[in-house]
């Protein structure tokens, strides 16, 4: 898990050098925001969630994913909404808060501490969690960008985005006891492999020290809210999960654990495609990383 965890970092770092000596550009983040968001995440999320058996049984897992997000989310949104900043920022500071980022990062982790049933139970969790995501995340991007939220706007978005048309696609196959062929899995699992890649380098592109030294304070204070909030209603959940499955220890642990992982790479590529303040979104998404980081090491 430490070896994987610093061979993000220096993804990250290999995509801020090559766009340092000019290799790389922002048009080019654009591109592979783009490749992300249409191919390589949505082959990520079916190949997760048909890979573990969801179980009815665990709903209140999705319920408590949505929980975490939506809270994080509002209490990111009322904070920032009082703040001077131009709005693009606001905008890209709030989606950090949206959502937390578990398929990429926390699922490994899930797997090497419980196994294939502790990446069900994460899977479960994660369910809400993406849904307020691709709902409320997108609607975040558009409320803050030049056009200005639309409802006609997010509909169509939310008909037509590959990666929720993914996650519903895994969701009908997952219980409809579809069992994917092994031989789909070995077609799709290189473009699945190459997504952490993708998504490493994209944030290494939009990785601005200057940026991120000049809205230090706005940054700290989000990072500040987000685990904050996060830990108080991780705590919470942790709670209710006791009360409800109290011999499952694996269910309440991965609840609080996953209302503490880092802040969503959508928000990155909402901030890209809305035109928003991509560089905050970049220097949030590698500080909550590196905290998040922490975290799961000391759990470990």
């Amino acid at each position: 898990m430490t070896y994987k965890m610093l061979s993000y970092f220096s993804i990250i770092a290999l995509g801020y050098f090559l766009k340092k000596i000019g290799f790389l550009n922002e048009k080019d983040g654009g591109i592979l925001s783009h490749l992300i968001i249409y191919v390589t995440l949505p082959v990520v999320i079916v190949e997760a969630i048909t890979k573990v058996k969801l179980q009815p049984s665990l709903l209140f897992l999705t319920l408590f994913g949505a929980i975490a997000a939506f809270f994080i989310l509002t209490f990111g949104l009322t904070f920032f909404s009082k703040s001077k900043l131009p709005p693009k920022t606001k905008g890209s500071l709030s989606l950090t808060l949206c959502g937390l980022n578990l398929a990429i990062f926390a699922y490994p982790f899930a797997q090497v501490m419980w196994s294939n049933r502790g990446l069900t139970y994460m899977a479960m969790f994660d369910i809400g969690n993406a849904l307020i995501i691709y709902t409320l995340g997108y609607s975040v991007a558009l409320k803050y960008s030049s056009e200005g939220f639309n409802a006609r706007a997010v509909v169509k978005k939310l008909v037509t985005f590959p990666p929720l048309i993914a996650f519903e696609l895994a969701l009908i196959l997952n219980f409809g006891n579809i069992v994917v062929p092994y031989a789909v899995y070995n077609m799709i699992s290189p473009v699945s492999s190459a997504n952490a890649f993708l998504s490493m380098i994209t944030i290494g592109i939009y990785l601005d020290f200057k940026k991120i030294t000049r809205e230090f304070k706005y940054m700290m204070e989000g990072m500040v809210l987000k685990y904050a909030v996060g830990l108080g209603v991780g705590i919470g959940l942790w709670y209710l999960s006791r009360l409800i499955a109290p011999n499952d220890h694996v269910a309440s642990t991965i609840v609080f654990v996953s209302s503490l992982m880092p802040t969503p790479l959508l928000s990155l590529i909402y901030s890209i495609e809305r035109k928003l303040d991509p560089e905050v979104a970049g220097g949030m998404v590698t500080m909550t990383v590196v905290v998040s980081s922490v975290i799961l090491l000391f759990l470990a």
